[in-house]
């Protein structure tokens, strides 16, 4: 493995390697912010209502990566992530039992930090608390993105989906064009998706182009959950092509939902409501539409009545049209979006002004010893403890203050 693949692949698994679950993204937040004060000096780096906005350069328009700090997944006490073969997984040290390792929606965080390192001029922004309704990026300071061109996110399972459409299309027919010799070299298609925060931007009435994309993790929302290296690099490499393609250049574009009528609160959730109780997106998370009539169900991002079983569990379905797991009802009691924090140990904590609050070594997180998955459970006994130190890109000890 040549060096450029080697400084990636160690990117991607410290990033893999930092733990965060929703409201409880404090150590991811400190981990992006302290990467660019050593890495990237030159960004701006501003934490605004746990949302992390980084603009680097000086261009008339930026290309934007958006991400979200948060995932599924519980914070284990004894988590460790290791390589196989570029295949990456994590374990829990204390039960010897696979957990999930974030990739939804770590990949995409790697990808925007890279960018940042790779791109003379970038913005980038990552929003908290997408994974119980696209909280951060519906609270988005939207006058940040007034000089962005385009936006992409890296939110999605497997190698292939460029996603177009998300209840309406997310770009023009000249930003497709524009894109589509690269989409070819990389293997990618168009599909239609699902929920993330770059269709909340659109909503926000972002009014430029945007598009999701698979980026290599697997199995998502449950602790099977792999990423990919090879899939994960080849999504970088198509991200890297696509704005060396489109420059530093607005793509202007007003989204539309095709269902935005039927998504009113008195619609969905009204006592006259003739479905089980759909919300507004942000207060409720059910994606799957029941007519309280018929019983028939219906996927909400594409409309589609032939739902089938998802390997996820009973609570979800599989929509082929879409390829979206879609849920039944909601897992997080849900506050309002505006009064939604994030639980820190500390009183308060500001980024903006002060060092990582990380508060454990990355590389405690890792461990490569082994190609062989047979002889984890001998490696995952052995439990160290170390200072509260982690390595930053660049291979330099970083200590917390």
């Amino acid at each position: 493995m040549n060096e450029r693949l080697r400084k990636r692949k160690k990117l991607l698994i410290d990033t893999l390697s930092i733990q965060s679950s929703s409201g409880k993204e404090h150590d991811m937040i400190a981990y992006i912010t302290d990467f660019c004060k050593i890495n990237v000096p030159t960004a701006e780096v501003v934490v605004d209502n746990n949302n992390i906005y980084i603009t680097k350069g000086d261009t008339e328009f930026y290309p934007c990566i958006v991400s979200h700090t948060d995932t599924v997944h519980n914070i284990h006490k004894y988590y460790k992530v290791f390589n196989d073969d570029g295949c990456i997984f994590a374990f829990n040290a204390q039960t010897g039992k696979q957990v999930g390792v974030g990739g939804d929606d770590k990949v995409g965080i790697w990808i925007a930090l890279e960018m940042l390192l790779s791109q003379e001029n970038i913005k980038c922004a990552f929003f908290h608390s997408e994974e119980i309704g696209c909280i951060g990026s519906s609270q988005a300071n939207m006058k940040w993105f007034n000089d962005v061109g385009y936006c992409f996110q890296a939110d999605r399972r497997g190698n292939t989906d460029f996603v177009n459409s998300i209840s309406g299309k997310l770009y023009s027919k000249a930003f497709k064009k524009a894109i589509a010799p690269i989409l070819k070299e990389y293997g990618y298609k168009e599909a239609s998706g699902s929920m993330t925060d770059v269709l909340q931007l659109s909503e926000n009435s972002v009014g430029v182009c945007v598009a999701n994309m698979s980026c290599g993790y697997w199995e998502p929302h449950s602790d099977e959950e792999i990423v990919e290296f090879d899939d994960a690099n080849n999504c970088l490499d198509m991200v890297v092509s696509l704005v060396h393609r489109l420059g530093c250049n607005k793509y202007g574009f007003q989204y539309e939902n095709r269902y935005k009528a039927l998504r009113s609160y008195n619609d969905w959730y009204g006592a006259n409501s003739s479905y089980g109780g759909y919300g507004n997106y942000g207060y409720e998370t059910q994606e799957v539409i029941v007519d309280a009539d018929t019983g028939g169900e219906a996927c909400y991002y594409c409309g589609n009545s032939d739902l089938s079983e998802s390997s996820f569990g009973d609570d979800f379905r599989f929509c082929e049209k879409c390829s979206s797991d879609v849920y039944m009802g909601d897992f997080y009691e849900q506050k309002n979006p505006n009064q939604i924090e994030i639980e820190y140990e500390d009183d308060e904590v500001d980024y903006n002004n002060s060092w990582s609050s990380v508060k454990e070594d990355v590389s405690d997180n890792y461990d490569d010893k082994s190609k062989d998955p047979k002889s984890l459970k001998k490696i995952l006994s052995v439990k160290e403890t170390k200072d509260w130190v982690y390595s930053s890109y660049n291979d330099n000890p970083i200590k917390t203050i």
